[in-house]
Formats: structure tokens, sequence, C-alpha cells
């Protein structure tokens, strides 16, 4: 009897081992909930004016229209500076990952951006955002994006 007890007690210790790497594998996101978060990072970066948190979201090679990444990081300031009161929402936020690689994504959202000098907002404004993302070394970066305002 004592036997069986030890041999059933080393099968549960053998087991416990074998599945520990698959209990540790579920620590990792999956990509698309990992851009989601780095999504929402970027809004809350821009939101509380940490120019750092959003260039941190920026490839190497990012673009908007005629901005590289370092003028982009320019019209930041400027535009946190202009507007030291501000709110900034993503809503309907859709991702779109490459089936293939898993490693590039596109993601549209709707943007509702407000600000002013004061509690009230002196500027107001909305846009379809349509941007393409990449993986780079395990974080999601942005490395183009289009905006056209809701009216046009």
């Amino acid at each position: 009897m004592r036997d069986i007890r030890r041999w059933a007690r080393l099968t549960a210790y053998c087991l416990l081992v074998a599945l520990q790497p698959l209990l540790t594998g579920c620590e990792t996101p999956p990509p698309e909930a990992a851009l989601r978060e780095a999504v929402a990072e970027l809004e809350s970066g821009l939101e509380g004016g940490d120019v750092g948190a959003v260039m941190d979201r920026l490839a190497a090679d990012f673009r908007y229209r005629d901005l590289d990444r370092k003028a982009a990081g320019r019209r930041l300031v400027g535009v946190f500076l202009r507007y030291p009161k501000r709110q900034v929402s993503f809503l309907n936020v859709d991702v779109a990952l490459d089936p293939v690689t898993l490693r590039e994504a596109e993601v549209t959202f709707n943007a509702l951006v407000w600000g002013g000098r004061a509690t009230l907002p002196e500027d107001a404004d909305s846009f379809r955002v349509r941007s393409r993302w990449r993986e780079a070394g395990g974080d999601w970066v942005l490395v183009d994006l289009e905006a056209r305002g809701l009216g046009e």
C-alpha cells in the first residue's frame, strides 16, 4: 500500500513539473491584447501630456504626413503647451492583425480631442484614424498614421 502512495505522489510531482512551462506561458498576453494595451498607453500619454510615453510608442521610422519622429515630438510639445488642459478619447478601436506574421497590424479608431487653458475647452475636434503598428522587441510601436476629420 505504501508503494502505491509513493508511486502516486511521484506521478503527481512529475505532472506538476511537466505542466510548469505551460502555466508560465500564460503570462505573455496574446498579440491583440498587447496591441490594445499599447493603444491605451498612447491615449493616456496624449491626455496626460507625457511626451516621453508617446515617443516610446513611435517607431524610429515613424511618419505622419510630412513629419518624421523628431518633428512629431516637437509638435507634441507645442500642442501640450498650447492646451495644458486636454481630454483624449479613442472610441471604436478595431484591431486587424496580419494573420501570417502576427507582428504587424492596422488599428482604426475614432479620436475625440478637446482642450484649452482652463477647465472649459477652447477647441475640440474628432478624427477617424487609421494607424499601422509593428512589434519590435516585444513592444508594439506606431509606424505611421492617417487622420481625417469626421466632418471631412
